[in-house]
């Protein structure tokens, strides 16, 4: 069937084709030090997200519409980084023309947004409205955020120092404000990098685990702390700001998401070191990839981890249910192509994985023993 080509041409498919370059067209500015990283595309949404927070007397919508336009060019040109050594002057040329040719893909269906674009664009190039370098200054913040977050994934071994000129470039109320907050989000992480948390994760059979962790806790005065009595406890505190939101969560056995999970958790084992605890025992987590990666970018890597593995509990890891609010279930062990044990087990050193078929006393024993050796290990490595 041949193609309409002068209905094609009046349809926006031709420029939604065009568009999709950006959803898999990698920022080149990170590519020096990050492996993978944020599309064109993905930086454009946030930066949208980030114009409706534009204070008064700002025009929030078009912040946003300046967001979703202020690299479309790049579509077409390629995004061209800094250190490229290319003229401000050459590189707006070539984005122009680019821009151009985005705009005669749209006319012919919708030549009044056509015409929007292309003032979204100039008002951001040019700096000539409030809007447009509010959105600018945005533009630097968010740069700045994603910095930070690659820190924390990449485990604070990538430098990425020198995004940090990017700063002098805030010089809202509003912005300074975030930035500051970004400041000591920072500083706290890079400070955590440089410690480790007293911390071993008991999950796999739970309920076995709920006697292990009172008997280990009562053995070596460990904290211990069950996942399932943390989210309850913060459900319940009216001075907790997402406090309803877990009560429900937990009532209609909804996910409670990964980042509030690992906070909470990462509270209570800071409480523990505040008060002079020795170690802390973290009952029924991880639970899926997601926890562990979580944990791994928000506080450290790797962790120790005790697998407690039951033959009468083993047919649970196959349950499609996937729950944090369920007492006694182990989800997610398959996630996005990983195994969850193979990955904790190829951190040498840090995975035990017990047999608890035997009495309560004999995987006591086997689970005391494999305590001891991460306690051990965890010295040699100070």
């Amino acid at each position: 069937m041949e193609v309409n080509l002068s209905q094609l041409d009046m349809s926006p498919l031709p420029f939604l084709h065009l568009m999709q370059e950006l959803k898999h067209m990698d920022r080149t500015g990170w590519l020096r030090t990050v492996r993978k990283p944020e599309s064109v595309g993905s930086h454009s949404f946030r930066l949208a997200l980030l114009g409706g927070f534009a204070p008064d007397p700002l025009d929030r919508r078009k912040c946003m519409f300046i967001g979703l336009c202020h690299d479309l060019a790049e579509s077409v040109v390629g995004d061209i980084p800094t250190y490229a050594g290319m003229s401000k002057e050459r590189k707006h040329k070539l984005e122009f023309f680019g821009f151009r040719y985005i705009i005669s893909l749209v006319t012919p269906c919708n030549a009044k947004y056509a015409d929007e674009m292309m003032t979204a664009w100039l008002e951001y190039e040019e700096g000539k409205t409030a809007e447009g370098r509010w959105m600018k200054e945005m533009d630097k913040l968010e740069c700045l955020i994603q910095a930070h977050e690659y820190e924390q994934k990449t485990y604070g071994e990538k430098n990425l120092e020198e995004f940090q000129g990017l700063s002098s470039k805030i010089k809202s109320p509003e912005g300074i404000a975030w930035l500051n907050l970004l400041g000591q989000e920072r500083s706290a992480h890079l400070s955590k990098r440089k410690r480790r948390l007293p911390v071993i994760f008991i999950t796999g059979a739970l309920s076995v685990g709920e006697t292990q962790c009172a008997l280990l806790s009562q053995e070596f005065g460990f904290q211990y702390i069950s996942l399932q009595s943390v989210l309850r406890e913060m459900s319940e505190d009216q001075t907790y700001l997402h406090a309803e939101f877990v009560r429900d969560c937990l009532k209609e056995e909804v996910d409670v998401p990964v980042g509030l999970v690992v906070s909470l958790l990462e509270g209570k084992i800071e409480e523990g070191i505040n008060e002079g605890t020795r170690w802390s025992l973290v009952h029924g987590f991880p639970k899926s990839m997601e926890h562990v990666l979580e944990f791994e970018r928000k506080a450290q890597k790797p962790n120790y981890t005790l697998f407690l593995n039951c033959s009468a509990e083993e047919k649970r890891v196959g349950n499609p249910k996937q729950y944090y609010g369920a007492d006694d279930e182990l989800d997610g062990w398959k996630t996005g192509g990983l195994d969850l044990k193979d990955y904790l087990r190829s951190m040498e050193g840090y995975f035990k994985e017990i047999n608890c078929d035997g009495s309560v006393a004999e995987v006591f024993n086997l689970v005391k023993n494999a305590v001891n050796d991460f306690i051990e290990y965890a010295e040699r490595e100070k």
